[in-house]
């Protein structure tokens, strides 16, 4: 399921919203190492906020260790199986020809009190688009593992289209203190 958050535009860095938005984008991709049905893959936000979004998503994700989860320290485990490391690579791949990565990837997997290679592990990986109704890719390709795309909006409007184009996920969320801004997405999803 293409599960999205969205964050409004009333919804500035700093404000209780926007950390918690970035605390729950944080949470969905490394619990069960983004392997349910209600992880978040689409992270909608303004246009003038991709930048902070970004910058707070990659400081949070910097700082969880995978590995082994019998180990202090560690936030994420592996993966179900190394077919599945293997079809969310596959997946993640397909993404990227749409979007840019922007933490972590292949090359930044390190894990921690296991065996990267005899392991089911995969790196979070974070990508973002500019161009979120040019490309259909990170709509329609499920990475189902700790793989998501930030993509921007312009209007309240664009954000209620842009979460449409998942085709019916299952879960989505709005960060917004905004009571306007909540009726309009709920009402227009």
């Amino acid at each position: 399921s293409l599960n999205c958050s969205i964050l409004g535009p009333d919804a500035a860095p700093g404000s209780e919203e926007f950390d918690l938005f970035v605390k729950e984008v944080v949470r969905e991709m490394t619990s069960k190492a983004g392997q349910k049905c209600t992880a978040i893959r689409r992270t909608i936000v303004p246009n003038a906020m991709m930048d902070d979004v970004i910058a707070a998503l990659r400081k949070r994700l910097g700082t969880v260790h995978v590995g082994d989860p019998a180990v202090e320290g560690v936030k994420m485990g592996p993966l179900a199986s190394r077919t599945q490391v293997r079809d969310v690579g596959t997946a993640t791949d397909a993404i990227r020809r749409a979007a840019e990565l922007v933490f972590g990837g292949r090359d930044a997997l390190q894990v921690v009190g296991a065996d990267a290679e005899r392991g089911a592990f995969f790196p979070i990986t974070l990508l973002a688009t500019d161009k979120p109704f040019t490309r259909q890719e990170p709509h329609d390709i499920e990475a189902f593992g700790p793989v998501n795309t930030v993509m921007p909006y312009s209007s309240v409007d664009e954000s209620i289209e842009l979460a449409k184009l998942g085709k019916g996920s299952l879960v989505g969320s709005l960060f917004t203190a905004d009571p306007s801004v909540a009726r309009q997405v709920v009402l227009g999803v």
